[in-house]
């Protein structure tokens, strides 16, 4: 697995490729999510669209990321979700905690009509 950390407009978009299956494989991903809570971040975007399956593992990941980052105020949500990724979002309920986009500006305009109560 690999990322590509950017910001657009104030939010962190980590471009994820391949599969996302925990341990060694996706410490990169664990240290992005870690350093993005560290720093306190508020708006964070997980752009899956070369992520053509994800385990238990990696759906791990994202849970416990999820609740570390609202724990600290902030929001994470998703983009490009593949359908196999999708179907196991469906098959465990998370699909209806966890905001999915199918386009990236619409995503990135999301964080901050919460923010603010107005869209961008």
């Amino acid at each position: 697995m690999e990322l590509v950390r950017i910001e657009e407009r104030g939010v962190i978009v980590l471009k994820l490729s391949g599969k996302i299956l925990g341990g060694k494989k996706s410490a990169s991903l664990a240290d992005e999510i870690d350093r993005f809570v560290e720093a306190k971040g508020k708006s964070l975007l997980f752009d899956l669209d070369e992520v053509p399956w994800m385990n238990s593992s990696g759906l791990g990941i994202f849970l416990a990321a999820f609740i570390r980052i609202r724990e600290g105020g902030g929001t994470m949500k998703f983009v490009h979700v593949q359908d196999r990724v999708r179907g196991i979002l469906v098959t465990t309920k998370l699909i209806d905690i966890l905001e999915v986009f199918e386009d990236e500006t619409e995503a990135i305009k999301s964080f901050h009509h919460t923010k603010s109560g107005e869209t961008a």
